[in-house]
């Protein structure tokens, strides 16, 4: 399981790993943003492939995932583009993410995206970041 949450910096991000993130602020998924599904939807939200994108590298630099220490923190660029979307916008994504990805179900999928385009919209708003750490438990 994967918990997405929102911090102000690398440093307090890395707290999550002392003790998981819980309450309001977190979406908790088996959306990991390293694995394929999460791939599918950067390609949606960009529209283009990560391929297309490896040739612009401040592009690719502001959607992609980094990981530190255990701690993914999605791409500010990305960030900004999902708390800028149009809430019906991102949900029309969740049937094409689905095609792509079909162990994925539209309705699990337009919850995620909700969820997730809150967080990155408090993210953006604070100057923050949207983090995600991997729970063993």
């Amino acid at each position: 399981m994967t918990i997405y949450f929102t911090a102000a910096n690398d440093e307090a991000a890395a707290a999550a790993l002392k003790s998981a993130p819980s309450g309001d602020e977190t979406l908790t998924s088996e959306i990991t943003p390293s694995g394929d599904a999460f791939t599918a939807l950067i390609e949606l939200v960009w529209g283009k492939s990560l391929d297309e994108l490896s040739d612009d590298e401040a592009e690719r630099s502001g959607v992609a995932t980094t990981l530190t220490e255990g701690i993914a923190r999605l791409g500010d660029a990305l960030v900004g583009a999902l708390a800028d979307r149009d809430q019906g916008e991102l949900e029309d994504l969740a049937g094409p993410w689905a095609d792509q990805v079909p162990a994925l179900k539209d309705e699990d999928l337009v919850d995620f995206l909700g969820n997730l385009q809150h967080l990155s919209r408090n993210a953006k708003a604070s100057g923050g970041g949207v983090y995600a750490v991997e729970t063993f438990s």
